[in-house]
């Protein structure tokens, strides 16, 4: 059940759309002269339809502007971009740029913390490079010889 205010502005709309209509001669004759008749009726009516003609003849006597020649090319593109991140990212798009940067950072920090406790609880053997193994005398501070 719609409530007041949202009939009021769906009929206010309407009236809207009557109006545009009206002042763009889109009405057939019946609708014409039933929107005329509500006119006579309704003052605040005829009022909005006169500051309506009013507004429609000021931004017609307005000078054209010509958009800037890169205008369109910038336009597109970004529109392209827009309807290109909303369809590849799906339910992505439902989620801001940082919050998925700070999701990135908690799993990867939990992945670590994980990594760390796995090496914690199985020690590894520590592997010797075989050539650190040679004994040193520790009384003489003397190279080992070189082998050609």
């Amino acid at each position: 059940m719609a409530t007041p205010n949202e009939s009021s502005a769906r009929a206010a709309e309407q009236s809207a759309e009557l109006m545009s209509a009206y002042l763009d001669a889109e009405l057939d004759p019946a609708e014409t002269a039933q929107f005329e008749r509500y006119l006579d009726e309704s003052p605040e009516a005829r009022d909005e339809l006169e500051d309506l003609r009013k507004m429609m003849k000021l931004v017609g006597s307005l000078r054209p502007v010509e958009a800037p020649h890169d205008f369109f090319e910038k336009l597109s593109r970004r529109l392209r971009r827009r309807q290109g991140l909303h369809r590849d990212l799906g339910l992505l798009s439902l989620v801001t740029l940082p919050f998925q940067v700070i999701c990135i950072i908690v799993i990867l920090t939990i992945a670590a913390l994980h990594m760390m406790a796995q090496l914690e609880e199985t020690p590894q053997a520590v592997e010797r490079d075989p050539a650190s193994d040679v004994q040193r005398d520790s009384d003489t501070d003397a190279p080992l010889p070189v082998v050609p």
